[in-house]
């Protein structure tokens, strides 16, 4: 299979910043005394979705109501953590001057906002190898993913088939979306702490393969 378009994701598949992610909304709901929640439900529950679906949730756990400028508290907890807290992941960058010469075109595509993608990006230094236009963030389409429509976006925008794309997810949300658009999935699980499970996850998800390590997804990579 040769694909004309391949997506990546951002958070835990190219930039290892889940926990940083997760930090910051513990650090934002405890100053309303929301101090329950731990990293395993965190990443099982919210890994790969949009912060104001995160937030509705918690508030419908919870009971508590936060204030309508939360999201921008927990923006500025992500920019004052990453200096200690973001990471590479290592393979990543190999991995996507490899897909420079498989595919047309490379697109970024989260549900995330769109700063805090831009700066995790620039911070381990791979923004340069996308063109602004080619990162798609939560706020570009009606619903973000688990829903089809960022990936059917860059689909549209790239002017390639979702049958020709190829994805690279570390969420089963993730995963669910890009095969609702249509796309082939390659599931990421080296940035997680319970990785043999989450491997489970994003196969149930529908994942075609799954891998480990960057290194392991290039050599299959190289094989297409």
């Amino acid at each position: 299979m040769t694909y004309s378009l391949i997506i990546f994701d951002c958070d835990g598949t190219l930039v290892d910043s889940e926990y940083l992610n997760i930090k910051a909304i513990f650090d934002t709901i405890a100053a309303f005394g929301v101090t329950h929640y731990d990293i395993h439900y965190a990443m099982e529950h919210f890994s790969g979705h949009r912060f104001s679906h995160i937030i509705r949730m918690i508030t419908e756990e919870s009971g508590v109501s936060f204030p309508d400028d939360i999201a921008q508290t927990y923006l500025k907890k992500v920019r004052t953590l990453a200096p200690t807290e973001m990471k590479s992941v290592d393979g990543a960058m190999e991995m996507i001057k490899a897909s420079k010469n498989h595919a047309e075109h490379l697109y970024v595509v989260s549900n995330g906002e769109r700063k805090n993608v831009m700066t995790s990006l620039d911070f381990v230094g791979l923004r340069d190898f996308f063109k602004d236009e080619h990162i798609i963030t939560g706020l570009m389409a009606p619903n973000p993913k688990p829903a089809p429509d960022l990936f059917l976006l860059a689909s549209t925008q790239s002017g390639t088939a979702p049958q020709s794309s190829l994805v690279i997810e570390d969420s089963a949300a993730g995963v669910t979306a890009a095969r609702a658009a249509g796309m082939d999935a390659w599931g990421f699980c080296g940035t997680h702490h319970d990785a043999v499970n989450h491997a489970q996850k994003l196969t149930k998800a529908g994942a075609h393969k799954v891998f480990h390590s960057m290194g392991d997804m290039l050599g299959a990579l190289n094989e297409v």
